[in-house]
């Protein structure tokens, strides 16, 4: 919870190594826990709907036997505290800095009986129902921190002021946008998916989505997200992470009613490359539109599963008779002139770069078949 209280989002490849230690190969599923239990954590913050763990409690009798060291309460703060580390005090106005020091002095109370006895209080009665008040207090306490931080009026004007900044450096930023737009590599896989982190902890909430699933690729503020996702997973696919690729889509599939960004055409070239023809004639069946990358994943489909059959030729002749610009994806010289019009040509360059040739590579005598006259 502590990561939510922070100004800025701290990016899991600092923090996990921070508070958790390196993450060992093969224990992925740690991993993907750690990570499902931070976004609930973001998203009960922005929705400030907080409270502690169930188990930390503060008993009225035997307040020393829950602030053992291995009790949850103490383990619960000593944990904030360790997270609360990453703000930088020194850039912090005076009202969140007086913000933050009561927070943490009420979470160090907590950690240890022997810290709770000089922050609540040496004479027994005082000492208990101080203990006690702070208790019942430390959401609310939290919350505060948290409006102080991220949402009061003068986090708003900071975050507009910022944006005006004459000294904002547009190069850097439009350096990286190339970047992410260009390669295909772990550095700008990386940088991807610290913005979709951040943009999934600011505003793309698992509440966002669930209030606007009907619309949601319609919005204008959930845009740079679906194109940051879809790029991650055309970089996962180019890189050779087929599994990657298909988990990203299949989770993204879903955000899209209107698939705008044709990630379908990404996720059929998957299922090709793992041959999973079940899958890919549901997707085709749910999701095709009769569009060129459509009737090319259907026809390659047909001679996978059939061969050069009388059916697999009749969609093999609908799709070069429809779409002439098929011959890019075996003879690429032809979209040098001006042999196809500038729109069909695009159509197709479109599902080129979804991995439109690669799956076709894939299945033994794909493009040759497709190439010959029949």
């Amino acid at each position: 919870m502590g990561l939510g209280v922070t100004p800025q989002t701290v990016l899991p490849r600092l923090w996990i190594t921070k508070l958790f230690g390196e993450i060992a190969s093969g224990q992925e599923s740690h991993l993907k826990s750690l990570m499902d239990f931070y976004n609930i954590c973001m998203d009960n913050i922005m929705c400030n709907s907080l409270r502690l763990p169930k188990r930390c409690v503060l008993p009225k009798m035997d307040i020393h036997l829950a602030l053992q060291d291995n009790m949850p309460l103490p383990s619960y703060c000593k944990g904030m505290l360790k997270a609360l580390t990453f703000i930088d005090r020194n850039t912090l106005r005076q009202e969140q800095l007086q913000s933050l020091n009561w927070l943490c002095e009420t979470l160090r109370g907590f950690s240890s009986y022997i810290n709770a006895r000089h922050v609540f209080g040496s004479e027994e009665f005082s000492f208990e129902k101080n203990a006690q008040y702070a208790k019942r207090i430390l959401t609310s306490r939290i919350s505060d921190t948290v409006h102080q931080m991220r949402f009061s009026e003068s986090c708003r004007e900071q975050g507009h002021n910022a944006v005006l900044n004459e000294d904002f450096d547009r190069k850097g930023v439009e350096a990286h946008l190339q970047g992410i737009l260009t390669k295909d590599d772990e550095t700008t896989l990386a940088l991807i998916n610290d913005l979709i982190l951040v943009i999934e902890r600011e505003l793309i909430t698992e509440n966002f989505k669930q209030r606007h699933q009907m619309a949601f690729d319609k919005l204008y503020e959930a845009q740079p997200y679906l194109i940051l996702r879809s790029r991650k997973a055309q970089i996962q696919f180019n890189m050779g992470d087929i599994k990657a690729a298909t988990d990203e889509l299949e989770a993204l599939l879903p955000l899209t009613l209107n698939d705008a960004y044709k990630n379908r055409y990404q996720l059929y070239n998957c299922y090709i490359k793992q041959k999973s023809w079940s899958s890919l004639d549901q997707l085709l069946s749910n999701k095709s539109e009769g569009s060129f990358g459509d009737l090319a994943t259907r026809t390659l489909l047909a001679y996978a599963q059939e061969g050069d059959t009388k059916s697999a030729r009749l969609l093999k002749t609908e799709l070069k008779s429809t779409y002439p610009a098929v011959e890019l994806l075996f003879d690429p010289a032809k979209g040098d002139g001006k042999s196809h019009c500038e729109l069909s040509a695009d159509t197709v360059n479109e599902y080129i770069n979804r991995g439109g040739k690669k799956a076709w590579c894939s299945v033994s005598g794909g493009l040759f078949w497709l190439k010959a006259k029949s």
